[in-house]
């Protein structure tokens, strides 16, 4: 059975990989050294779904938050996940998504609901929860803004992130709680770029002298989807891809304009393992 299993991550490992890519099931197959009724029988024992199924709606997940979060034109989203022609991408994207790729990028919120996530190689992090934030919070420090291609963020591959993450725990040990926001956005530089805003700051406490020199953010209450995490900081980015693609779909919710928040336990955190809560803002939909 381990052997099976390592067996199936090496695949979606491949897979993941690959999205982009002109692959199709005989070269996924080829790929595993199986024929292709027992890949796909195995596949579907391990996993409970099928290679195909799996292929379409992770390339379909992906389209759809490219659509978001960058300009690309829609026929080279379509182009970029695998589909033939605009015409099928929004024949396939409506029937998953029940609506055409134009209004999904257009929408004020972002649904997740049809979210589908890579196959889970890690423990299941603790169940996420709504919570409702009755009133708004003041936090004051700086924000980092950059582009990148859209998929690199999550892959964080020059530990832009990780870096940023790690130096703003150490210049604040002592402290009890730090404060991290993440706000993603189309790229200005190029179609296929996305931008990125990372806040790091503190609480603005009552009657504290309030540095004029860092501007305070203005976090406003309302419904929250939130977890507790731990990791390194390298493992962030792809901790809260999971949350996208994983988590929120089972509360089928949608995401809020605002920022995602996690706010640091700074008394548990060391340069190499944060701890703390992450909050997303969402609605019910």
């Amino acid at each position: 059975q381990t052997i099976k299993k390592q067996h199936i991550n090496d695949l979606v490992d491949w897979i993941e990989a690959n999205l982009t890519n002109d692959i199709n099931i005989d070269q996924i197959t080829l790929k595993s050294g199986y024929s292709k009724w027992h890949m796909q029988r195995l596949f579907k024992e391990m996993t409970g779904q099928t290679l195909a199924a799996y292929t379409r709606k992770r390339r379909l997940t992906l389209a759809a938050m490219a659509l978001r979060l960058t300009r690309m034109p829609l026929i080279d989203v379509a182009v970029r996940f695998g589909f033939e022609n605009q015409q099928n991408f929004n024949r396939v994207f409506k029937n998953h998504f029940t609506m055409t790729p134009g209004a999904f990028r257009r929408l004020r919120v972002l649904p997740v609901r049809h979210f589908h996530g890579r196959i889970a190689q890690r423990a299941p992090v603790k169940q996420v929860l709504l919570t409702v934030r009755e009133e708004a919070l003041q936090l004051q420090g700086e924000t980092l803004e950059w582009e990148c291609r859209y998929g690199d963020y999550i892959s964080d591959r020059h530990h832009r992130v990780a870096e940023q993450v790690r130096h703003f725990v150490l210049a604040h040990q002592g402290a009890a709680h730090g404060w991290l926001g993440f706000q993603y956005g189309p790229g200005s530089s190029a179609v296929e770029q996305q931008h990125i805003s990372l806040f790091r700051g503190v609480e603005v406490q009552p009657a504290a002298d309030v540095h004029q020199d860092k501007p305070v953010r203005t976090v406003e209450p309302g419904l929250y989807a939130s977890l507790t995490w731990s990791g390194t900081p390298e493992q962030l980015t792809r901790f809260i891809a999971d949350i996208y693609y994983l988590h929120l779909p089972k509360l089928g919710v949608a995401c809020r304009p605002g920022m995602d928040l996690l706010c640091l336990d700074l008394a548990r955190c060391t340069a190499d393992n944060i701890e703390g809560v992450f909050s997303i803002p969402v609605t019910q939909c």
